[in-house]
């Protein structure tokens, strides 16, 4: 077979267990949710971690569970909205004033601060 029509070895095992794959661009942290994800469970390890490697092995699964699906769907429905707005050249100008806009979250609590304008 052509060269650049070989899947990855990574690929071929992903594909061969019956999931999706997908890559991502690199360093787009924002258009990937699994940096959001790695993120939300980090701070879950830092707040149950005793800092010891033997303790974060053990408590990596319940960490990983810990992160809710509604709150990963949240994540990628966010990576979607960058993608989609980057896709459709609007991110420069006014444009990309409108996509802040609509990707930052509003706060409408009296409870809590929210920007002001």
């Amino acid at each position: 077979p052509d060269f650049k029509a070989q899947k990855s070895a990574l690929q071929e095992l992903v594909v061969k267990s019956h999931h999706k794959f997908e890559l991502y661009p690199k360093f787009h942290c924002e258009m990937n949710f699994i940096e959001r994800f790695w993120g939300r469970a980090k701070r879950e390890a830092r707040m149950q971690c005793d800092y010891s490697f033997t303790s974060l092995e053990r408590r990596l699964p319940s960490i990983l569970d810990s992160v809710p699906l509604p709150m990963i769907q949240r994540f990628a429905s966010k990576a979607w909205a960058y993608m989609e707005f980057y896709a459709e050249g609007t991110i420069v100008g006014p444009e990309h004033d409108k996509l802040l806009k609509k990707l930052q979250k509003q706060y409408i609590s009296h409870r809590r601060v929210g920007r002001h304008e």
